[in-house]
């Protein structure tokens, strides 16, 4: 049975009831398998144990979240049976208007256009970050701190330093030991952060010339409000001139900014790293391309 076989019957087994008309499959995410369901409907599959116990938080997560953000969010209404396992396991929602707000989206609007979009997202940030423990109908995760940055760097040297040419491993070491040795690194109030709100994740409508939704929660969870900025710095997403356009709705945004520009230079280890660990070869090859 092809695995867009099996995703299908395990929807029937769920709502024996929802008709299926045309299904479209993704499976180029590290993570996810992607159904698209008559042309209205996303369906979430994740390929590994670990992604699939993220998912049932993220379900919860999206529930509590519903009437706390000015931008739309996914609405998961469709989930599947709590006996599910992978290949079976799935949460679905409708459709969100619009496409990922690519750079050179952004690079092709008029500057009171940007400063709008940067708004919108600003204001989003500072929405959720506030968000308290109370607030929330799931237990996330303990907050970890500055311990979730100690545990990457030794797995980094441990898995990924054999691949790794001397002068690599070298700028590695001093960025953690400079970032993990300095306290005030470690000394920020926790909020409830995105975890990934790159521009894969962000949705733009050019009809209206707005933010349309942000998608993909499987990352959430107690953090750095830095981690999200650090998504936005990424040399593949918006870069640092957009980020301070933040400031207008997000006061204090410059205080995280040399640690979100410390966690961008993680996020090609941190590929080649979950690569690894999960047997994508391609991942892993992406990720530490730079640093053979």
């Amino acid at each position: 049975m092809s695995k867009q076989s099996q995703y299908i019957h395990a929807i029937h087994d769920a709502y024996p009831d929802f008709s299926i008309e045309t299904v479209q499959i993704n499976q180029n995410g590290q993570f996810n398998d992607i159904l698209m369901v008559n042309n209205e409907s996303i369906f979430r599959f994740p390929k590994t144990s670990r992604e699939a116990a993220k998912l049932v938080t993220e379900t919860a997560l999206l529930r509590s979240l519903q009437s706390y953000n000015t931008l739309p969010i996914p609405d998961p209404i469709y989930r599947s049976k709590e006996t599910a396992s992978i290949g079976q396991i799935f949460m679905g929602y409708r459709l969100l208007p619009g496409e990922p707000l690519w750079p050179k989206t952004l690079d092709a609007l008029k500057d009171e256009e940007v400063q709008h979009l940067a708004d919108q997202l600003a204001t989003f940030l500072h929405q959720l970050h506030a968000i308290s423990v109370e607030a929330l109908e799931v237990k996330l995760p303990d907050f970890q701190g500055c311990e979730q940055w100690r545990d990457l760097y030794a797995r980094f040297r441990s898995k990924l330093f054999p691949f790794m040419r001397a002068d690599a491993r070298k700028w590695v070491t001093e960025q953690f030991e400079g970032f993990l040795g300095d306290k005030s690194n470690c000394s920020y109030t926790p909020a409830l952060v995105h975890g990934d709100f790159g521009r894969t994740n962000i949705l733009y409508d050019a009809r209206t010339n707005s933010i349309s939704g942000i998608i993909d929660f499987s990352s959430a969870g107690w953090g750095d409000p830095a981690v999200d900025f650090a998504a936005i710095l990424s040399p593949v997403c918006y870069g640092e001139p957009f980020l301070e356009r933040f400031s207008v709705h997000y006061p204090g945004i410059e205080a995280v900014l040399s640690r979100a520009r410390f966690y961008v230079g993680t996020f090609a280890l941190q590929e080649a790293l979950y690569g690894l660990e999960d047997e994508d070869q391609e991942a892993f090859e992406s990720g530490i391309a730079e640093y053979r």
